[in-house]
């Protein structure tokens, strides 16, 4: 009997929770660390980031720690993409297994902007000075399995962000459980993302709407940083030989937006080459997503996984996303 109190409870819980989250309306703007919404991992952006019980190596550490221990003894993860608006985004990660005690990584992504001129009300062409934007996170991740079926994981991580010496640091924390069935490798999981406390930047500004304190600095007021609260499914329609298919649903409900729903399918032939389709749902801009990914078997060890996946953002266009994989 013990052995289903944690199954069922995770079902309650993701029956419950979607409605007790329901949002009149979406909140938008309301929180900071924006980059930290940027899917890591073309598998994921191919799959239309219906990510959060799929996620089975080191990229697990963005979606949900509690996938990590699905990774070999070793595992170095890397993603890149161009983003709009000349921004470049990328993730790393590495995540190694300490027998019984459980699977380490340490991670990390970063924003980073080209060049832009100041711009000022006295001169709203630009200054003639220059600067860019680089924000991060750093974190570290342990997970374990607490029985043969279920994991969670735990990630401490420190977030940076700054714009043109207006700036904030401060820690957050991602928590996650994946629970695996024996019925055609359906996953039922769950993660919470960015939780941290309220952050203000540093220095002052000035209110020119403030018509009473027009002349008076004021400082800035106190932001949360993007929490999500993810909920995820995944099962193989087919599973044979040399041919798999998986389908994943994702529920998201973020402390900005209204509720989002994304759907991911993966094809897999002989367990080498991949092909992925997804979508997003209820979202201002993303919808349709795919991609494709190859592993290849170098030695008993040693296995390389390259993949890569295009996402449509509708007004701003698309976003190419490549990402590499390397476990030993």
């Amino acid at each position: 009997m013990r052995k289903n109190i944690l199954p069922v409870s995770l079902i309650i819980i993701l029956l419950i929770l979607p409605v007790s989250f329901a949002a009149e309306f979406a909140p938008v703007g309301t929180s900071v660390a924006q980059f930290l919404e940027i899917g890591v991992g073309a598998r994921a952006a191919g799959m239309g980031e219906a990510f959060t019980v799929v996620a089975n190596d080191a990229s697990a550490v963005f979606w949900n720690p509690a996938g990590l221990v699905d990774a070999n003894d070793r595992n170095l993860f890397s993603s890149y993409n161009k983003w709009p608006a000349d921004i470049t985004f990328a993730g790393l990660a590495y995540s190694m297994k300490l027998g019984r005690i459980g699977t380490l990584a340490i991670s990390g992504v970063y924003l980073m902007t080209d060049d832009m001129e100041v711009t000022t009300i006295e001169t709203p062409e630009g200054n003639g000075e220059m600067f860019n934007l680089t924000n991060y996170a750093i974190g570290l991740t342990y997970a374990r399995f607490l029985t043969d079926r279920v994991s969670v994981g735990l990630t401490t991580k420190l977030v940076h962000e700054d714009y043109y010496g207006h700036g904030y640091s401060t820690w957050a924390m991602d928590l996650g459980t994946v629970y695996r069935t024996n019925f055609h490798g359906l996953r039922l999981g769950m993660s919470i993302l960015h939780f941290a406390p309220e952050v203000r930047f540093s220095g002052t500004y000035w209110d020119y709407s403030d018509s009473e304190n027009a002349n008076k600095e004021k400082k800035y007021e106190t932001y949360s940083l993007p929490v999500n609260f993810r909920f995820g499914i995944s099962m193989n329609l087919l599973e044979k030989t040399n041919h798999t298919v998986m389908v994943a649903a994702d529920m998201i409900h973020p402390n900005n937006n209204l509720e989002q729903y994304n759907l991911g399918l993966e094809y897999s032939f002989l367990k080498m080459f991949s092909l992925r389709g997804g979508y997003k749902i209820n979202t201002d801009e993303a919808g349709l997503t795919f991609g494709a990914g190859v592993r290849l078997g170098l030695g008993n060890a040693l296995g390389i996984n390259a993949d890569y996946a295009y996402s449509d953002l509708g007004a701003l266009k698309g976003a190419h996303r490549v990402s590499l994989g390397v476990s030993f």
